[in-house]
């Protein structure tokens, strides 16, 4: 019915990219501020932030796609990094539970 169920505070930014986690409890977004987050679907709090790729790398880098695993214990993370007239893509996949990037 458009009823608004819960306002999620803490991206500083537009988000690009929101999806689900395969059990539904929780999502994860990609947004303007070059931060995915991880986010739990019920209580609104924000469990997790990656940037970047791995957070200890690519802080420079530009966060603009993600999706879960079908088993929803990875993400894999689309960034970008422009320099002058070159221009950097990554793409990380992170584990859920520690946020360490695993490949």
């Amino acid at each position: 019915n458009g009823t608004e169920l819960r306002i999620f505070r803490g991206a500083t930014a537009g988000i690009i990219r929101v999806d689900f986690s395969p059990d539904g409890h929780c999502f994860a977004t990609s947004g303007h501020d070059n931060i995915n987050r991880i986010w739990h679907g019920f209580s609104g709090s924000c469990l997790k932030e990656f940037r970047g790729t791995s957070v200890a790398e690519d802080y420079k880098f530009g966060a603009r796609s993600l999706a879960y695993s079908p088993d929803g214990t990875v993400i894999a993370c689309g960034c970008y990094r422009d320099n002058d007239d070159v221009t950097t893509n990554k793409v990380g996949i992170l584990d859920v539970s520690t946020g360490e990037c695993v490949r």
